[in-house]
Formats: structure tokens, sequence, C-alpha cells
């Protein structure tokens, strides 16, 4: 395949699986990145690197060159200041780049709940506007509007406890990173999922307690799991002046407070559906980790 995808944001948790997958695929790739040298670590000599950094846009253009189409995968890592910086004004800074150099095709990774959120929300507010620069670039889009991803669970354990903030009633319905990349592969190949907003969901629905509960039977099975008041973890980030605490807590705020958005199948009718069970994920995260752990003591 001649088709040259730049991955901006590739070496993130949910960007490198779909450059990893892109690169399968047959798409020559090229992560841009601000740390080659962790980069080349990660993909080693299979994946083109380029140099570049979304808050200093003078590079993008260099970056974009070449390629046919662009793929963005930006996260503010939950630190409030660096929503509009990276998320909004980032993802605006490579479309109007990708624009310039006639790139035929521009996608990036979204959130479920965009579409009925509050944009007062300054995490929402950021989405919002990213969905918007890729709509108005003039380019072709395809927005990726994902529920939450099993890659987030093993996040929540620390030590010999897992964390669950708030209730957290509402279901969600989960994805593995794998399914999600074979979708946006298939995206870049398709004229049929050009200029569209898709809604991607996995195919179990679990509040944030039952898929901890379940992933921790499965591969932390002495690990237990506490529940702690989000106002707790607010007032934590605020005493401590950590942001990025501060910022996990308006999000998981936004989830106990907000259900799921109602989606039609569109996206599983274009792209296919997510194939991954959360027992499956969690029996192959194990493996994968008890097979680091004996590398490690060898």
């Amino acid at each position: 395949m001649s088709i040259k995808i730049l991955v901006v944001g590739g070496t993130g948790m949910l960007g490198k699986p779909v450059a990893d997958r892109m690169a399968n695929d047959g798409y020559k790739v090229r992560v841009m990145t601000h740390s080659p040298e962790k980069a080349k670590i990660m993909f080693g000599s299979e994946i083109e690197l380029a140099a570049g950094d979304v808050t200093k846009p003078g590079g993008l253009i260099e970056a974009v060159r070449g390629c046919d189409g662009v793929y963005i995968s930006l996260s503010a890592k939950m630190n409030p200041d660096n929503y509009e910086l990276i998320e909004r004004r980032g993802t605006a800074d490579v479309a109007r780049a990708a624009a310039e150099e006639g790139i035929k095709h521009i996608a990036m990774i979204s959130g479920l709940n965009v579409g009925t959120a509050d944009p007062n929300i300054p995490m929402y507010r950021a989405k919002i506007g990213a969905e918007k620069a890729l709509i108005d670039s003039g380019i072709p889009y395809t927005i990726f509007r994902c529920s939450w991803f099993f890659e987030s669970l093993p996040l929540f354990v620390v030590g010999k406890r897992a964390m669950v903030f708030g209730r957290q009633r509402h279901t969600q319905s989960w994805l593995a990173a794998s399914d999600y990349a074979a979708m946006v592969s298939k995206a870049f190949s398709i004229n049929g999922a050009r200029n569209k907003i898709f809604h991607i969901r996995g195919i179990e629905k679990f509040s944030i307690p039952e898929a901890l509960k379940k992933f921790c039977q499965i591969v932390f099975p002495k690990v237990k799991i506490r529940h702690v008041p989000i106002w707790m973890l607010s007032t934590i980030g605020s005493v401590t002046r950590n942001k990025n605490m501060k910022g996990l807590a308006q999000f998981l705020r936004f989830f106990e407070k907000n259900p799921e958005s109602d989606v039609n199948g569109e996206a599983e009718r274009i792209l296919g559906p997510a194939l991954t069970t959360l027992r499956d994920w969690a029996e192959e995260y194990k493996k994968r980790v008890s097979g680091e752990s004996r590398t490690e003591s060898d």
C-alpha cells in the first residue's frame, strides 16, 4: 500500500496501537513525536519518525509534508491548562498545516459524549473546538467519538488497592484499543468513512466498578477495590496544587453525573464491530504483564 499516514501522538496509550495496526495493514506510517529517542525504542526501525511538537506549530509543515493522511491522537493528560493548548489549538494547528500541504484525509479521536456535553466544561470545550477545526479545515475528515477503553483499567490500580472515585453507577461500552485501531485503519482505506462522525463502542457495558472488579479478579486477584469520594480527589489536588489530579476529578465527576450518549450503529456497519470482551482483554493483559515480569527478573 502506497498510502502514507502521519500519526500525531503516536507514542501515546491509544496512538501507538493505531500506528502499529496501520503499519501491519500495509500503510507507510510516520509518527510525529517530541521525543524521537523514546519513539525509536517503542517502534524500532519499522516506522518513520518526525520530530515535532503541537505546541510549536512552526515545525508541523515539515512533519506533514509528503503524507496522504493525518491521524491525530492528542491528550492533555488531565491537566486543565493543556486542554486548550494541546487538544484544541494543537489539533487546529495540525489541521491548518495539513490543509496547506494538500492532505487528502484527516482524522482524530474524540469522546463519545462530546455531542451532548456542556461546552462550559473545559475538557469538552477543547474537544468540541478540536472537532470543529477538522470540519472547518476543508479536508475530508473522520472523527471517532470513543467510549471508555480497557487500557484505562490498570490506571485505577495503585499498589494493593484499586481506586474508584465516586460511585460511578452509569455503564459504559468498554472498548479495546486493538479493535479501535482496526477501525481507524479501515477508515483511511474507504471513501465511506469520509466526512463522518463515528460513535465507537465496545460490545459489553459495565460501570467502572464492575469493569474494575472483573479486571482485578483476573489480573490482580489480591487487590481490594476502594471507593473514594471525588471531592477528596479534588481537595487533594487543590492542596497539593496538582493540576492533573484536579483535572481527573472534573473528568470523573462528569461521568458520575452523565450517562453514555445514545448513538446509532453506523460505525459498526461501515467500520466493523468491536469484538474483544473484557475477559479476553484482561487475560491477554495478564499474559503480557507476566511476560514482562519474567524478562525483568532474568
